[in-house]
Formats: C-alpha cells, sequence, structure tokens
C-alpha cells in the first residue's frame, strides 16, 4: 500500500492497523504533511510493527520503482482509457501477477493528482451509492479486505501468531517448478527508463509533432505492461534505442 501526502498521521496509523489484519505488510509513505508518528503509533493498534516498518519516499516514482504495476485509487474520469478496477478484481490481479502490485491512495482531501496518477497503469474504483468521497483509512481497509478474502478463497492460511504469509500480501501462491526460474519482470523503474528512451528517439523524428507527449508515454506504458517485458528483454529494447540515437545524431551509416 502507498499512502501519497497523507495529511493526518491517525490515517497512517489506521492504514499499518488495516493491512495487519488483512495479512499485509509492505507500507509506503510518501511525503506525508506534518507527520507526527505518535500520533499514528495511537491508531496503528497490533498494527505498529507494520507502521515502524514502513518506507518513507519523496515522491510516487521511488515508491513504485521496484514493481511492475500501480494502481491508482481515484473517483476521477478515466484518462487516456486507462483500465479501471474494482477491489474484487484488483485482489485477483494482485494474487494471480507475478510481481509486486503498488496501490496508490491519496491525500484526504484532494486525492492523487496528476502527477501521482500517470505513474500509474490502472485505476482502482470503489463503489460507492452517492457520494464517492471516502475516507482514507476506511478505502484502504476495504481493498485490504478484499485482498484478503481472495487469499483465503485460494487456500493461504493466516498464521496463527503473526497472519503472514511468505510474500508482502500474505498470500500463498500455487506451486511452482523448482528446476527453472523465468527471468524476473521488469520493475517500473526499469519500464519508465526505457520510456523516456523511447520518447527522447520520437523527439528527434517528425512523429512528435502536434502529439500530446503524456498521451504517447501512456499509450507506450499500456503496451509494455500487456507485454509484462523482463529485465532481459528490456536492457534489449533500451540497447535498440540508444543505438538508433546514435546513428540519427551521426547521420547515414556509409560503412
Amino acid at each position: 500500500m502507498v499512502l501519497v501526502h497523507p495529511i493526518h498521521p491517525g490515517n497512517v496509523g489506521a492504514t499499518a492497523r488495516a493491512m495487519k489484519n488483512s495479512g499485509l505488510r509492505h507500507l509506503v509513505v510518501v511525503s506525508p504533511l506534518q507527520f507526527d508518528m505518535e500520533r499514528a503509533r495511537w491508531m496503528a493498534g497490533g498494527g505498529r510493527d507494520v507502521l515502524e516498518q514502513a518506507r518513507f519516499v519523496s515522491t510516487v516514482a521511488e515508491a513504485v520503482s521496484d514493481c511492475q504495476l500501480a494502481v491508482g485509487c481515484t473517483a476521477r474520469s478515466r484518462r487516456w482509457d486507462w483500465p479501471v478496477l474494482d477491489p474484487e478484481a484488483l485482489a485477483e490481479k494482485t494474487l494471480s501477477d507475478p510481481g509486486p502490485i503498488a496501490i496508490l491512495f491519496g491525500r484526504e482531501d484532494m486525492g492523487l493528482d496528476n502527477d501521482a496518477l500517470l505513474q500509474c497503469q490502472a485505476l482502482l474504483r470503489i463503489p460507492t451509492d452517492g457520494e464517492p468521497s471516502l475516507n482514507l483509512s476506511q478505502a484502504v481497509l476495504m481493498v485490504c479486505q478484499a485482498v484478503f478474502r481472495q487469499a483465503i478463497a485460494s487456500g493461504w492460511e493466516p498464521k496463527a501468531e503473526e497472519r503472514q504469509g511468505p510474500r508482502s500480501a500474505g498470500r500463498k501462491r500455487p506451486g511452482r517448478p523448482t528446476e527453472a526460474q523465468p527471468d524476473p519482470l521488469a520493475t517500473l523503474n526499469a519500464q519508465s527508463l526505457v520510456l523516456n528512451e523511447a520518447i527522447g528517439l520520437l523527439e528527434q523524428t517528425s512523429y512528435m509533432t502536434g502529439q500530446n507527449e503524456e498521451q504517447v508515454r501512456v499509450t507506450l506504458g499500456k503496451l509494455l505492461q500487456r507485454a509484462a517485458p523482463t529485465e532481459k528483454e528490456i536492457k534489449i529494447l533500451r540497447g535498440m534505442f540508444k543505438k538508433t540515437a546514435w546513428r540519427l545524431t551521426q547521420g547515414p551509416n556509409t560503412d
């Protein structure tokens, strides 16, 4: 779970509590406003260990850099046709996808801003009757419980003492072959690097004339998400783009 610029320390503590009760452990907090750890502890209850181990970072990009997918919880309209999930669909994806998924929640008064949403590849909508606004920690609890219920349905059993499974989301995955491990999927940080180089390469051509850079970036990002490239494949793509960019600056090959 990633909290982006939370205002109230109590919501950070309550988030840690909701996560602990649902078998989740990895909390990341992005530049909280006037954060008070003691006030957060008051609301953390049995989730104080999750709070104490939370990672505090300066940017959303840093928060999601080691993940393969970032999903932003927002009531805003779609932009660039991002896929929209409800908590149950997100829970299924969390348990079925091979890599870590970051679930982003924005500050209490304004939600996720455009810069944060631009780091996401999908949106999360929590269905409501009427006013779509929810308390931050309550929204987190609803998502955590959706993941928890899906994990239980998939055969995961919480430990009596810690209620923590083998992975950050406390989930048990189906058995996997141990003889050969596939190449690891590329993280969002690696995907961001290849997107930057792709945009830089396109800017050396006439393609970007009249194009919206944000839309191009999101479109290419969605393509990468569907392709699910490995770290090795990302390195190959980056090599291709670098060589092409170098050739464009050097002129035609006369060898």
